[in-house]
């Protein structure tokens, strides 16, 4: 797509520096590698890998209902809305190194809690914990790259840790699906105990607790603003629902103002993002349940696909980032849309037509690598469109949309069970159909113009 030609130079060194830093970022491993990123990987290893496959399934079998189910990891996300208070801390007391290591034994506190507890609110409240402590961890190891290095090093340094974290995703899928066929309390133990090294590695190479803040950089150099598609390059910590547990401010404050965004370009582009998220809320709360019990793929073969794409979607990261500059994210976004209501038509096929067998599973299989290989395009063209639309700070608009984000998932997670519990697992692609669909009738209208 041609550009004017007094656009030209700017775009062609925006682009020229990043591609520098890209590779300037990827030669330079010691540089911006710290011992404590192991424990980063292995937090993504059990948040991201393990507890999406075995944490349902505990709790189905515990409890024999597929409503708790929804309530518990409802309760898990509403953990990760604690992420801003594990922030506050840090930066007010200055104790990042103590609170990092806290985070990880809470985490682990919690998860090891889960088998031997009998009762709902037990596991409800071990579900928020597991969230608070997570999404914390996720929360100081940002602020231990914003609070203590050059600006300038900002995105290779994030780029990095969270490549280490999308990495622990692929290892602890793998790891679960051994567990799936009813060991879960032995995998649910094995992720507590993984947590472990994880404390002892979380204070190597820290800087002091109470070190002083890095000078800013020049404001004029170009790499001292936060570069928002690069930040997106890798995958940030999530359960499977894709709530984003790096944040470390959600900018509750600029919440209140966000009645101002209402009839605004930026104000239906959230709610697009709301529904997006609230559309796919139960898939990732009921996926290893729903897969095995209606399309016949075997928990442990669907861990594995789920591996598979998840280490597929880390190349995406990068690919997706220069899509981005080239094609524009809304038209990024609106295809990532589509790919995932294209996915869920795969999922609600057998359901609508009846059905069964071979075809069946196949058509599971290829809609849920379909939804999960779409969330890099959403990923990196929804920051990035949140931050171009915005009528506020680029900081404001992105606390905007993770919060939105965090909360449409607790909600759709929360909602799915009753509906489930009634209707069968028919409804999850036939409710999520819906949302997409609104999404992208919002994201269409939302369109802005390309410079």
């Amino acid at each position: 797509m041609g550009h004017q030609s007094g656009d030209t130079p700017p775009d062609e060194f925006a682009h020229s520096n990043r591609l520098r830093l890209a590779i300037h970022t990827l030669s330079a491993p010691r540089k911006y590698l710290r011992p404590w990123y192991i424990a980063y990987l292995l937090l993504g290893t059990v948040t991201a890998g393990v507890l999406p496959v075995l944490l349902p399934l505990t709790i189905e079998s515990l409890s024999h209902r597929l409503a708790t189910v929804a309530y518990v990891m409802g309760a898990y996300n509403l953990g990760l809305l604690t992420s801003p208070l594990w922030g506050a801390l840090a930066e007010r007391l200055k104790l990042y190194r103590q609170l990092f290591v806290w985070s990880f034994l809470l985490t682990a506190l919690a998860i090891a809690a889960v088998p031997v507890l009998h009762e709902f609110w037990g596991w409800m409240a071990s579900a928020f914990a597991i969230g608070a402590g997570s999404g914390g961890a996720a929360t100081l190891a940002t602020l231990l790259v914003i609070d203590f290095a050059p600006r300038t090093e900002w995105e290779s340094r994030i780029g990095w840790l969270q490549s280490f974290n999308a990495c622990g995703q692929v290892v602890g899928l793998l790891m679960a699906a051994p567990f799936s066929s009813g060991r879960w309390t032995g995998g649910l133990w094995m992720a507590a105990a993984i947590l472990a090294p994880a404390m002892l590695v979380g204070g190597m190479g820290l800087p002091p607790s109470r070190a002083a803040r890095q000078p800013n950089a020049d404001p004029h150099d170009v790499h001292t603003h936060l570069n928002i598609r690069a930040l997106s390059i890798f995958p940030k910590l999530d359960l499977a629902s894709g709530v984003a547990a790096h944040i470390y401010r959600l900018n509750w404050q600029g919440l209140r103002q966000v009645r101002q965004a209402i009839g605004t370009p930026f104000g239906r582009f959230l709610l697009s993002w709301f529904m997006l998220a609230l559309a796919v809320a139960a898939l990732f709360s009921y996926f290893p349940l729903m897969l095995a019990n209606s399309y016949g793929i075997a928990v442990d073969f669907s861990a594995r696909i789920y591996a598979m794409a998840a280490a597929l979607s880390i190349g995406l990261y990068v690919l997706t980032s220069h899509l981005a500059s080239r094609y524009g994210a809304s038209r990024l976004y609106r295809a990532g849309l589509t790919l995932r209501i294209g996915g869920f038509a795969l999922l609600w096929a057998p359901f609508l037509t009846l059905m069964e067998g071979k075809d069946g599973t196949v058509l599971g299989m290829a809609g849920f690598v379909l939804i999960v290989v779409a969330w890099p395009l959403l990923s990196v063209s929804g920051t990035e469109l949140a931050a171009r639309l915005t009528p506020f700070s680029e900081g404001a608009a992105v606390g905007r949309l993770n919060a939105a984000l965090a909360l449409a998932t607790a909600i759709g997670t929360i909602i799915s069970g009753p509906l489930v519990h009634h209707w069968g697992y028919g409804i999850i692609p036939l409710t999520a159909l819906a949302g997409l669909v609104v999404s992208l009738l919002l994201a269409a209208e939302g369109e802005p113009k390309r410079q």
